[in-house]
């Protein structure tokens, strides 16, 4: 009996050993660099951009929560905080936009997957386009509208600041990965309707 105790004891033990160590293998986005990024984020001079990235990182650990072990979720998580927070906005939503199409998983991740990357699009419009001449009812309906995930009430919007004048490279390097995930075939439908413009009598 001694020994029947002793052993269920040692299985026990191991048990919750084992169960300390599974803590570890779920995906988790690098603790240092959702820091920084709160951090760079809460210290702007644009409050809503702390907001957006609270929400953003919140969304980040929920993700983590639901994939488990899930090393291409974490490799682009960490890719796509550390680009945001060195200003490589562009390569951040081009990592935060993969994460939806990664393999295995369920529709419920996929859900949180796209939401992580709704957030960071609402971070780096607000952040690149809040001051740009013309344009800020579009960016408005653009960050609202992605924070709440109504994707389809941003379309227009992320359209007009696409064809805004005043974009620098940059910018326009840009909005161009938001409208080319948003509206897909959006280049397309611009350069017809540029073309009927140039028609004879149809001009400005």
């Amino acid at each position: 009996m001694q020994k029947r105790l002793t052993s269920l004891l040692i299985i026990v033990t191991a048990t919750v050993a084992l169960g300390g160590f599974t803590t570890t293998t779920f995906a988790q986005a690098d603790a240092g660099l959702v820091s920084k990024f709160l951090d760079q984020a809460k210290s702007a001079s644009d409050s809503h951009l702390g907001d957006i990235a609270s929400e953003l990182t919140d969304k980040i650990k929920g993700l983590c929560a639901a994939v488990g072990a899930n090393d291409a979720i974490k490799g682009e998580l960490d890719s796509t905080l550390k680009s945001l927070t060195g200003g490589m906005d562009s390569e951040a939503l081009t990592s935060a936009f993969k994460m939806a199409s990664a393999a295995n998983l369920t529709p419920e991740q996929i859900g949180l997957a796209k939401q992580v990357g709704n957030l960071a699009s609402a971070y780096a419009v607000q952040k690149n386009f809040s001051s740009l001449a013309g344009a800020q009812s579009d960016v408005g309906t653009i960050v609202s509208s992605l924070r709440g995930g109504n994707v389809t009430a941003a379309i227009p919007a992320i359209k007009n600041v696409a064809g805004n004048a005043h974009l620098t490279d940059g910018q326009k390097q840009l909005i161009t990965t938001v409208a080319d995930k948003y509206a897909p075939g959006w280049q397309k439908a611009k350069g017809a309707m540029d073309s009927i413009k140039k028609l004879p009598g149809l001009g400005n």
